[in-house]
């Protein structure tokens, strides 16, 4: 399989990818600034990435091309881009305020040849900019591209450093940003944690909820589902909680005594809360057990 380019776009802000010959793997490494010609023909500058197989279709660019290392000319005129970036970002929000638009608009891009200027905003709703890219176009005398993004995707660009003190995830090496939900959360056990303590800095769940799920589906097996009704050497109780990596089990007895227990010491399940109730064999060997 040929490798390809993972290119971070400046003009964009996201992750393209553009096929690689093996002449240009040799010539090209990680960090360098490039200039690539885009599908359409337009010339932009970006950063490599990495180099290695294609890893979405919908990202690889098939028609466009690497055309060079960023000259010192090129990395002087993408610094006269920068620098421009707040000026034009300034102005956005001004005009946003004066029409009275309902979007909170946070960077802005020129493309390398700088007849287009593209603007990075969210929302909680659609909204309706076209009289403000007319003003914009006015204004820069540029085309004017306005790109709504979700929180996520904004703390991919912006952020630093998340709460564990490294450098964020989705900014660092996740090519994609994928879905997490509560259900990462429950297998976990950690519901109980609080929002602000499972949030990332895009105030959505973190990332890093889905990296060990299914080490911990796994460790689960074995164990009762909470609100299960089980059998010990002394009596029998309710399961209230579970402490995978450890494998114990927090349970209330019949007389209202909290314990905690290893799940070797759990003799029988007798019922489970989807599954209803258990009937136990007369032979002790079939009984269900947990190893």
């Amino acid at each position: 399989m040929k490798n390809t380019f993972h290119i971070i776009s400046f003009f964009k802000k996201n992750l393209i990818e553009i096929p690689c010959t093996e002449k240009d793997d040799a010539d090209y490494s990680a960090g360098d600034i490039i200039i690539y010609r885009d599908e359409e023909g337009s010339e932009d500058a970006g950063k490599i990435n990495y180099i290695g197989p294609a890893s979405d279709a919908e990202k690889l660019m098939k028609n466009a091309c690497v055309l060079r290392k960023a000259t010192s000319h090129d990395l002087q005129k993408i610094e006269s881009h920068e620098e421009r970036k707040a000026e034009a970002v300034m102005m956005c929000c001004d005009k946003v305020t004066e029409l009275n638009l309902n979007m909170h608009v946070f960077d802005a891009s020129f493309s390398f040849d700088g007849k287009r200027l593209a603007f990075l905003f969210t929302a909680d709703e659609r909204v309706d900019f076209r009289e403000l890219v007319k003003i914009l176009a006015g204004a820069f005398k540029k085309q004017i591209h306005l790109h709504q993004v979700g929180p996520r995707d904004r703390a991919r660009m912006l952020a630093t450093c998340g709460k564990c003190g490294k450098r964020v995830c989705c900014k660092s090496w996740m090519d994609k940003l994928l879905s997490i939900t509560m259900e990462m959360v429950r297998v976990q056990g950690l519901e109980g944690k609080g929002g602000s303590k499972l949030s990332g800095v895009c105030g959505k769940l973190l990332c890093c909820l889905r990296f060990e799920v299914e080490e911990y589906n796994r460790m689960r097996e074995g164990l009762p589902e909470i609100g299960s009704i089980v059998a010990t050497k002394d009596n029998e109780a309710e399961v209230i909680g579970l402490d995978v990596l450890n494998r114990k089990v927090k349970i209330i007895t019949r007389e209202g005594q909290f314990m905690v227990i290893e799940d070797k010491e759990i003799k029988k399940i007798i019922s489970t809360p989807t599954g209803g109730r258990k009937q136990p064999s007369e032979s002790p060997e079939s009984e269900p057990e947990l190893i």
